[in-house]
C-alpha cells in the first residue's frame, strides 16, 4: 500500500538547445507551480481514490465494535497522532495502554471479522493450511498501571499472534514519571534503577506477574486487537496524509 508509485523513475533526454534563446513571458509558470504539480495532484487523486474504494467502512468496523462490548476500554485516538491510547479503570488503579502506527510494518487493512467470513463461505482449512500463514508482525505496547500517591508500574510489551511478551516491568515512585515525554522526565528516568529484564526473573513471578496483567484486561483479546488497529490506524492516517500532500501541492 506504501509502495505507492508517486514517483516514477524517468529517464530525461536533453535535445541540442545550442543557440536557444529561452524567453520568459506571460506563458511562464506563477511562483509554486513546477511544471509536474499537476501530474503529481492527479496521481495522489488516483491514489485516495483507490484507498477509499478498497478500504471503504460504512460504520466502525466489527473487530471494534465487539472489543468495546466486550472489554473496559476506552480508546483515545486522535487524527494526525501516531500514538493510540487505551484506558480503563480497575479497582483504585488507572490503566493505561500505549501503542504507535509503525508505517514500516502495516500493510492495507482488512476486518478479520470479515476475513473469518469468507473463510467460513470455502472449504474448511488444513492444518497445512494454517501452517503456511504467516504471523502478524509486532507491535510494540506500554502498559501503565498508575495509583494516586502510590507511583506506577510501567510494563513494556509486544503483541503478536495472540499473545503478550513482557520484555520489562519498571516501577516509579512518582506516578507521573511514567508519563511525562519531557527531556527533563526522560533524564531522571535514566538516573533510577528500575527492575531487571523480566526474562531474568524467577519463573514463578514471571507466572505471578502475567496472571496480574490478564486480570486487568492485558490478555488474549487485547493481544489480538492491538495489531489489527494498528493497521487500521495506519490506513486511516495513510489517506489523510495523501490528502494533505495534495492540498499543499496545490495551493
Amino acid at each position: 500500500m506504501l509502495a505507492s508509485k508517486l514517483l516514477p523513475s524517468t529517464r530525461t533526454t536533453y535535445p541540442n538547445v545550442i543557440g536557444v534563446i529561452r524567453t520568459f513571458g506571460i506563458s511562464a509558470h506563477r511562483l509554486g507551480e513546477g511544471l509536474v504539480d499537476q501530474d503529481l495532484v492527479h496521481k495522489i487523486s488516483e491514489e485516495i481514490q483507490f484507498e477509499i474504494e478498497n478500504n471503504a467502512e460504512e460504520s466502525t468496523p466489527q473487530f471494534i465494535t465487539e472489543f468495546l462490548q466486550n472489554n473496559s476500554f476506552k480508546i483515545e485516538d486522535h487524527p494526525g497522532v501516531a500514538e493510540v491510547v487505551l484506558t480503563r479503570t480497575f479497582g483504585n488503579e488507572k490503566i493505561r495502554v500505549a501503542f504507535s502506527v509503525d508505517i514500516s510494518q502495516s500493510e492495507s487493512f482488512e476486518d478479520p471479522f470479515e476475513e473469518e467470513d469468507a473463510e467460513n463461505a470455502e472449504e474448511p482449512a488444513t492444518d497445512e493450511d494454517e501452517a503456511d500463514e504467516e504471523s502478524s508482525y509486532p507491535v510494540h505496547a506500554v502498559v501503565i498501571i498508575e495509583k494516586s500517591g502510590k507511583g506506577a508500574l510501567s510494563i513494556d510489551i509486544t503483541s503478536q499472534d495472540g499473545a503478550f511478551m513482557i520484555n520489562n516491568v519498571l516501577f516509579y515512585k512518582d506516578g507521573k514519571l511514567a508519563t511525562d515525554k519531557s527531556s527533563e522526565a526522560d533524564t531522571k528516568r535514566q538516573s533510577l534503577y528500575l527492575g531487571p529484564e523480566f526474562s531474568q526473573l524467577d519463573e514463578n513471578l514471571q507466572v505471578q506477574l502475567e496472571r496480574y496483567l490478564e486480570e486487568r484486561g492485558i490478555n488474549t483479546a487485547l493481544a489480538l486487537f492491538i495489531p489489527y488497529y494498528s493497521e487500521y490506524k495506519e490506513q486511516k492516517e495513510y489517506t489523510r496524509w495523501l490528502s494533505n500532500v495534495k492540498n499543499f501541492v496545490e495551493a
